[in-house]
This record gives structure tokens, C-alpha cells and sequence, in this order.
């Protein structure tokens, strides 16, 4: 069982500062903003930090060969293993005001508090500086763990207990979680709002009434912290204008569009946390400020162990991390429409490989291979299906163009 608690205070877990950082600005790029000496800078105020503890089995002293196991990474270990980071995103509205422009679709939660709107996983591989996202769009239909039934994935999200929802994911996808971080939206407004801001290209003019976002115009935009709250809360209402049949066109791939989105959200977050951050102590001051208010963590993540990722992902191309998603084919099950995950394709099995650790974190674009099989696959922005529509970036107004000079 789970329990939330307050960091201790004290020199022992001062470090840690390092991880909250690194984590908050969706964890790599965020680490190049503080440095060792900025450890020290903000050590003081780790004791506001939420941290969970995860249910773990207990971990063998040696492996299959007889070579001894280490308990995390270690700054001086040079063949580093890659580890699957469960980043889920909660949402309850609470930094939304309400009547504001980018107010819409939110309501009043109070009664049933927040939901799962992200459920990801970054695998992360200090040693090839590689790192790659699958993402679970929340009607997935699957077992959950430590009951009888069947229900949505995000039934199983309790930002304070992740547990459940690690053993869910296990169950279904036979994927194990080594760490935990649940960030609340707030948290996501308030970084756009510390880096002045993260460039999105649109194609053609786009809007979401639901949710108040609006674009009007084609170019190179600049989300501030509200905007961009609305842009990635859009799902059902994101519509854009197609200039040839002079018409406002629907998303037709709802919340795997959004996850889209999302996900190249993520990678522009993260490059402009390099242009920006690692440059500036204020705005360092203030991703720590955002994060030890809205952010959760296990409490095994060690501070060498976030120093040595730091260290390793120094040089990572944010443009090479591979991002995926759940295939899965919509069904009704009594009164709700849910999607049942599709796992027996070569394809999703490639990338199910990754995430289980039987095959290497590639680069986007690279090839996939499964170590007990001879076969590739490429890796996209998204796993095609028969079931599901297909996602062109440069070809729609669903996912943003391609624009390196946007940023």
C-alpha cells in the first residue's frame, strides 16, 4: 500500500533537488538547468516534496550469470540499464479560473476530485542517451489489478497510490515500472509559464470551443501557461479550418490525437527547456517552485542515480525520442465506448519489447528488433491499424507540421 509523505529534511536527501527538477520538465532537459552547485543552492526546501512508496518485489542480489546486481544507477558505472519512468498527468481543474478564456470543458470537480488525463511511460537509457514514450490512451479496457473486473485504465490512477495502476499495467502489458512521477496540470502550466513560453506550429487555423483554445491564423504560435493547458486538454472539440473545401474539419482520431499532441508537446517542452533553462538560475528557481507544489514521486529514486542521468542525457537529441501508443480498436460495452487493446501484431509486439527491456530504445525513425526475433519494424509516430485512423503530420491539421525553425 502506498502512503504519501513529506521528503525528510536533511543533507542526506538534499540531492534529490536534482531529481524534482529533472522530473518536473517531463525529466530529461530540466537536469542541464541545475547544476551540482545548484543542488546545494535549493537543498533547504526538499522537505516540501510529496513522495509515494511503490509496491516492489524483492530484487535478487546476482543475475542469470552470476554477476552482481546494483540497487540503482551509480555514478560510476559506465553500462547503465535503461528504466521505465510510469509519468501519469492529473488533472482537477484547480489552476483553471473559472470564465476565463481557456476555462471550457473543465467544469467543477469538486465532487469526484481528479482524473488520469496522461498515463505514459518514458523508458529512459542513460548509457545511449536514448529515451522513448508509450502512451495509454485512458479508455483502454484491460484487467485491473487486485480485483475481478474489467474497467478503463485510468479506473486504476490514484495519484497518491500508484500501485494499482502499476500492477495494471503489468497484468495487461507485462511491463515492469522502476519509477513513479504523477505531475498535476497546474504543474504543466506553470513550466510553459517559467520558459516564457513553447513555440507550436499549426498548418492552417485551429480551435477547440470546448476548452477555449484558439488559433487563428497559420504560423509559428507561442503558448503561454493557459494556452497551452487548453491546447493539450483538447480532444473531442479540436477542429481545424482546411482551406481547400473551405470547411472546419474534425479530429477524427479523438484521444489517440490528443496523445499525439501531447506527445510532440512534450518534445518541444523539452527542447526549450535546453534553449532556455540551462542558461537561467531564475528560471531554474522557478521549475523548483512549480514542481514541489504539484509533483509526486516514489521514493526510491536515489540522488546519484538522478545525477548520472543528468550527466548522460546531457546530450540528447529531443528530436530522436521515439513515441508510441497502445494500438487498440473501439468497442461498445454497454453504455460506454472504450478500446480494446490490440497487442498479438508483429508491430505492437516490437514495441511492447522495448518497454519489457527484450529490446533496445531506438531512435525515431530507427529500425526495431526484438532480440529472439529476425524481423523489423520502423518506428513512427504511431503503430498503424486498420481500426484506427493514421496521424500525417504535414498532411493535416490533427498533429503539428514538422518545423525545426519553430522553437
Amino acid at each position: 500500500m502506498a502512503r504519501t509523505k513529506r521528503a525528510k529534511s536533511g543533507v542526506a536527501v538534499r540531492p534529490k533537488l536534482h531529481y524534482i527538477v529533472l522530473v518536473f520538465n517531463v525529466f530529461v532537459i530540466t537536469a542541464l538547468v541545475v547544476s551540482a552547485a545548484g543542488l546545494f543552492w535549493v537543498s533547504g526546501r526538499l522537505n516540501q516534496r510529496l513522495v509515494v512508496t511503490l509496491d516492489k518485489p524483492t530484487k535478487p542480489n546476482s543475475s542469470d550469470d552470476g554477476s552482481p546486481l546494483g540497487t540503482d544507477w551509480d555514478l560510476n558505472t559506465e553500462n547503465l540499464d535503461a528504466k521505465n519512468f510510469l509519468l501519469t498527468g492529473s488533472d482537477n481543474g484547480a489552476c483553471t479560473s473559472p470564465g476565463s478564456a481557456t476555462s471550457g470543458g473543465i467544469g467543477d470537480r469538486t465532487s469526484f476530485g481528479e482524473r488520469s488525463d496522461t498515463i505514459m511511460i518514458i523508458r529512459i537509457d542513460p548509457s545511449s542517451k536514448r529515451a522513448a514514450i508509450l502512451s495509454f490512451p485512458r479508455d483502454l479496457w484491460v484487467d485491473i489489478a487486485g480485483t475481478t473486473r474489467q474497467n478503463r485504465i485510468n479506473s486504476a490512477f490514484q495519484s497518491t497510490d500508484p500501485n494499482r495502476l502499476v500492477a495494471t499495467i503489468k497484468a495487461n502489458f507485462e511491463i515492469p515500472i522502476d519509477h513513479y512521477v504523477n505531475i498535476n496540470f497546474c504543474a504543466f502550466k506553470e513550466i510553459v509559464t517559467a520558459v516564457d513560453g513553447v513555440k507550436v506550429p499549426f498548418l492552417y487555423p485551429t480551435r477547440d470551443k470546448k476548452t477555449g483554445f484558439n488559433v487563428a491564423a497559420p504560423g509559428c504560435i507561442n503558448f503561454d501557461g493557459d494556452t497551452a493547458l487548453a491546447y493539450v486538454r483538447s480532444r473531442s472539440g479540436y477542429r481545424y479550418f482546411d482551406p481547400t473545401k473551405q470547411a472546419w474539419l474534425d479530429d477524427p482520431t479523438g484521444d489517440l490525437g490528443r496523445i499525439k499532441r501531447q506527445q510532440d508537446f512534450l518534445r518541444r517542452s523539452m527542447q526549450r527547456a535546453l534553449d532556455k533553462g540551462s542558461k537561467s538560475l531564475s528560471v531554474a528557481n522557478d521549475l523548483l517552485n512549480a514542481a514541489l507544489k504539484n509533483v509526486i514521486t516514489d521514493d526510491e529514486l536515489t540522488p546519484r542515480g538522478m545525477l548520472t542521468l543528468a550527466q548522460a542525457m546531457r546530450d540528447l537529441n529531443t528530436q530522436s525520442i521515439a513515441t508510441y501508443t497502445i494500438d487498440s480498436y473501439p468497442k461498445r460495452i454497454g453504455d460506454m465506448s472504450v478500446l480494446i487493446p490490440s497487442l498479438d501484431t508483429e508491430e505492437m509486439q516490437k514495441v511492447l519489447a522495448i518497454f519489457q527491456g527484450r529490446s533496445p530504445v531506438v531512435a525515431q525513425g530507427a529500425s526495431l528488433r526484438v532480440n529472439d526475433g529476425p524481423k523489423f519494424v520502423t518506428a513512427s509516430y504511431r503503430i498503424s491499424s486498420a481500426t484506427v485512423p493514421a496521424i500525417a503530420r504535414s498532411a493535416d491539421g490533427t498533429v503539428p507540421p514538422n518545423d525545426p525553425a519553430c522553437r
